[in-house]
């Protein structure tokens, strides 16, 4: 039996790479509605050129409906995912698509810093090269003035990179603890983004009708 909100036409999914795994992993009815394209995740601290990638992507296959798994990453990510066949799944960020609203705002509250699966694979790169922390004083003295804690969200899609958390301990000289999220949220709202787009899909079949193509089906 088919899950609900997996009937329909195909979707692009135009997502961000961190979220590559875990979208891969999704069942496999739900991948086979999705065509999905996945833009590098070091594109978030380039927020322009995220969304002349984004753009050159929707531009590219007009008319086909697109779901956009991405957080606030940009200036113009809200209007990107305005009007018909395009819907952006909710959440401020990669880690609250996640982990959900509540539970991500508590981490916030808490001063929690949070690794995400594919950044935690380009720490050095993201620290060093994106964000220019060339040195482990330098490093130490951004994340102790700012976080009271460091978490890795393990999305149970790939195994926990034991050996990459304790460098990044022993870079920041702070504890990494594991906060387990799994993937059923992300799942759930790439089923809600399909159903809204079906509904936008059926709409515009009806008005057809109404508008004297065919009439409606009894």
């Amino acid at each position: 039996m088919t899950p609900p909100g997996i009937r329909g036409s195909r979707v692009r999914v135009l997502a961000c790479g961190i979220l590559r795994e875990e979208l891969r992993a999704l069942p496999t009815a739900l991948l086979a509605r999705l065509d999905i394209v996945n833009l590098d995740s070091i594109l978030h601290m380039r927020p322009r050129d995220l969304e002349s990638g984004l753009h050159g992507l929707l531009d590219s296959a007009p008319g086909v409906p697109a779901i956009l798994v991405f957080g606030d990453c940009s200036p113009g990510m809200r209007e990107l995912s305005l009007g018909p066949g395009r819907v952006r799944i909710s959440g401020v960020n990669c880690c609250e698509i996640v982990l959900g609203r509540e539970r991500y705002r508590d981490l916030r509250r808490r001063e929690t810093f949070l690794f995400m699966p594919e950044w935690t694979a380009r720490w050095r790169e993201v620290f060093g090269a994106e964000l220019g922390f060339q040195s482990i004083d330098a490093a130490r003295g951004f994340m102790t003035d700012s976080m009271q804690s460091l978490a890795y969200v393990d999305t149970g899609v790939v195994p926990v990179p034991v050996p990459t958390l304790r460098e990044i301990e022993d870079f920041f000289g702070m504890p990494v603890r594991i906060e387990h999220a799994g993937i059923g949220l992300l799942e759930k709202a790439v089923l809600e983004a399909l159903k809204i787009l079906d509904a936008q899909e059926l709409n515009l079949t009806e008005g057809d009708f109404g508008r004297g193509r065919g009439g409606h089906p009894k």
